[in-house]
C-alpha cells in the first residue's frame, strides 16, 4: 500500500500519546482515520478534527477494545462510514509497574487484557475481515519489554511478549492477502508519573542517549504500512535500546 490517499485506517486507543501521533500521520498522507478511545472522548474529538484539518474524514469510536461486541461495533461503525477498510493500527493498551513481592491476580488481568486480549481481538476481526475482502495491513504495537523483560514488569513484558508471538503467527494465518507487523518501542514518551531516576536510566542505557519522539513511532508505522514487501517483522524503535 504504497500509496494512502483514500485509504481506510483504524487506530486503537489512537485519542491520545502515541495513537495520536499515528492517526495523525495516517491523515497527514491521506488516509481517512477511525479514532477508537475508551475514556478519552475530548481527546478523540480534537484529534479528529486535527486530521480533518488535513483534508480527510475522521471519526472517533467509543469502544472497549477488550471486549469482542466493543471490536465488532468498531468495526461496523467503520463499515457503515467508510464503506472499506484498508489498515488497523492496534495501539491501545496500558502501562503499570508491578514489582514481584507485590504482584496481584488482579495486575496481571489487567495487563494481559488491556495489551494482549485487545490487541489479540481487534487484530482477530478486523484480519479475517479484510482477508474476506481483499486484503489490507495490521501493525500492532509492541515493546522491547517483551524481547528483553523490564524488572518490575511482569505482567506488562509477559503480555508485550505475546503480542510478538501474535504477529507472527498472524502473519502466517492471514498471508497473503493480510500483512501483520509490529513497532517494539524503547524509551518514547514515557508515562507523566514515572519515576525520573528510572527514565534517566532507561534514556542512558539507549546507545543514543536520548529519549524517542512519538513521531519516531509514527513514522515506523507509515514504512510498515506502505512498505508491501514486509510481513511478519518486528521493528524495534528504541534507540539502540536492545543493544546494551
Amino acid at each position: 500500500m504504497t500509496d494512502l490517499r483514500g485509504a481506510v485506517a483504524v487506530v486503537t486507543g489512537g485519542a491520545r500519546r502515541l495513537g495520536k501521533s499515528i492517526a495523525l500521520a495516517l491523515a497527514a498522507h491521506g488516509s481517512h482515520v477511525v479514532i477508537n478511545y475508551r475514556g478519552s472522548a475530548t481527546e478523540a474529538a480534537a484529534t479528529a478534527a486535527a486530521a480533518r484539518s488535513a483534508g480527510v474524514r475522521a471519526l472517533s469510536v467509543c469502544a472497549d477494545v477488550t471486549h469482542v461486541a466493543d471490536v465488532d461495533r468498531l468495526l461496523e461503525a467503520t463499515l457503515v462510514e467508510f464503506g472499506r477498510l484498508d489498515v488497523l493500527v492496534a495501539n491501545a493498551g496500558a502501562f503499570e509497574r508491578t514489582p514481584l513481592t507485590a504482584l496481584t491476580e488482579a495486575q496481571w488481568d489487567a495487563m494481559l487484557t488491556n495489551n494482549l486480549r485487545a490487541t489479540s481481538l481487534c487484530a482477530q476481526r478486523f484480519g479475517l475481515h479484510m482477508h474476506a475482502h481483499g486484503g489490507g495491513c495490521i501493525v500492532t504495537l509492541a515493546d522491547v519489554a517483551g524481547i528483553r523483560p523490564w524488572v518490575d514488569y511482569l505482567p506488562y513484558s509477559v503480555a508485550k511478549a505475546g503480542i510478538i508471538t501474535l504477529t507472527h503467527a498472524l502473519a502466517k494465518e492471514l498471508a497473503p492477502s493480510v500483512r501483520v507487523n509490529a513497532i517494539a518501542p524503547g524509551p518514547v514518551l514515557f508515562p507523566e508519573d514515572f519515576d525520573p531516576a528510572i527514565r534517566q536510566r532507561e534514556i542512558e542505557r539507549t546507545l543514543l542517549k536520548r529519549e524517542g519522539d512519538p513521531q519516531n513511532i509514527a513514522d515506523a508505522a507509515l514504512f510498515l504500512i506502505r512498505n508491501d514487501y514486509v510481513t511478519g517483522a518486528v521493528l524495534p524503535v528504541d534507540g539502540g535500546r536492545l543493544l546494551t
